[in-house]
């Protein structure tokens, strides 16, 4: 009988592995809002999530993305702090603070802050609290979404990277415990072993996606990489496994800094990344929603004298024997110099950097164009000077566009992200 439902469970996560996407979480503590941004944006993008499997702070979002509740885990993220995590005494937050760059400290505290760590570590029941309030062991076992998580054996000194079946039942509390123990907080028992952090074996653990059957991964990474993880990783491409790789474009906050603004910024560029790791989004300082050439659309909506007086600002439209090879000349320039596809579109993600606009925002192309204008009126543009680009004369061509051209119909979907993204962003209509 135990073998036929070996078998049977077996079947069914061959059958999800070949439907569905292997989802990978990554250990990364406080910075653990930005993987919570990275599903919202794969269930906007109608992803089927077949197995999630995570190491520390990734299997503790692994848990709440198999339990299938992506409102609670986000009010969790939102609400989260450091006195929800950890009671830390005197000596111990000041340990914590100085790992995260702060000045705020006394060599005495310090001191007696790695006193009080090897003696009894950083007390941190709120966290298993928390987890008892977030996670229904019950609804993940029954969820149909395989789980799996990764944590070091320290009485055996071995690794060990659990399936949901492994975790014996009323233990997967416990297990999350242990794949999240960071060094330095008291040491997690499981049934009378010691457990330390996942991560010290594998931090990314798209070995377990490969292992239960998974050819299409997505991993979403916001710590570091073990070498067993860069073997995988090598594993996958020899497997002809598709690893779709998110990764922070910047770094907010650090592995123990629960600064609530610095976790609202991971969760919205959780989202935008995801979506540029799927090729929605264009620009590599912004996110623009754009797959066309807008600013064609835009020039060649023109009249004919419109058209010249906008040439002039690049230059003198004798040059071109027609409006059409002026702008097949604009942008095979471009692509020369960005060596990436869509260059009118990097063209205009390199001026929102050089005007120095919110990057951390989906933007349309008529968006952008705002902003851009906007900035320009109120600070103006100083291009570097060995740029390979006119940015200021750029910037004139591109503003004329806006001022003059009528901007095309929004791309398909861009309203569904867009809503999805202000509302993780908390803004309000």
């Amino acid at each position: 009988m135990k073998n036929s439902v070996l078998v049977l469970l077996f079947l069914m996560i061959v059958s999800l592995a070949l439907s569905s996407v292997g989802l990978v979480l990554s250990g990364g503590g406080a910075k653990g809002g930005y993987e919570i941004g990275a599903w919202k944006a794969l269930i906007d993008l109608g992803i089927e999530i077949g197995g999630v499997y995570g190491t520390s702070v990734g299997s503790l979002n692994a848990a709440a993305v198999a339990q299938g509740d992506f409102e609670k885990a986000l009010e969790v993220w939102r609400d989260i702090s450091e006195s929800k995590v950890m009671r830390p005494t005197q000596g111990q937050k000041a340990l914590i603070d100085a790992y995260g760059g702060s000045n705020d400290w006394s060599v005495g505290e310090l001191f007696q802050g790695a006193i009080d760590i090897i003696r009894k570590g950083i007390d941190v029941s709120p966290l298993r609290e928390l987890l008892e309030e977030l996670i229904s062991e019950k609804t993940i076992r029954d969820s149909g979404v395989d789980f799996g998580l990764v944590t070091f054996d320290l009485t055996d000194l071995r690794p060990e990277m659990l399936f949901i079946e492994d975790i014996p039942d009323g233990k997967l509390i416990d297990y999350i415990m242990a794949s999240a123990d960071f060094p330095g907080f008291q040491t997690v028992k499981v049934d009378g072993k010691a457990f330390i952090d996942g991560g010290i074996y594998s931090n990314q653990p798209v070995e377990m996606a490969l292992q239960r059957g998974f050819r299409n991964i997505v991993l979403v990474d916001i710590g570091r990489v073990a070498l067993r993880d860069r073997v995988a990783r090598f594993q996958a491409f020899v497997q002809g496994a598709k690893v779709t790789h998110v990764i922070p474009r910047i770094m907010y906050g650090s592995t123990l800094d629960f600064d609530p603004e610095k976790i609202q910024l991971q969760i919205e560029e959780g989202y935008l990344d995801t979506l540029a790791a799927f090729g929605l989004v264009i620009g590599e300082y912004t996110y623009i929603f754009e797959d066309r050439d807008v600013l064609e659309i835009m020039f060649g909506s023109l009249p004919i004298e419109k058209q010249l007086e906008a040439i002039e600002f690049i230059g003198d439209p004798v040059r071109w024997p027609s409006p059409e090879s002026f702008y097949r000349d604009f942008v095979e320039s471009l692509e020369k110099i960005y060596k990436l596809p869509m260059p009118t579109l990097v063209l205009l993600d390199n001026l929102a950097r050089q005007l120095k606009i919110n990057n951390l925002m989906l933007y349309s192309t008529g968006e952008i164009l705002k902003e851009i204008k906007a900035a320009h009126e109120r600070d103006g543009i100083k291009p570097s000077k060995e740029s390979l680009v006119p940015y200021s004369k750029a910037l004139e061509f591109v503003l004329y566009l806006y001022e003059n051209a009528q901007l095309p119909e929004l791309p398909e979907k861009f309203s569904l992200f867009k809503s999805s993204f202000d509302t993780l962003s908390d803004v309000k209509e």
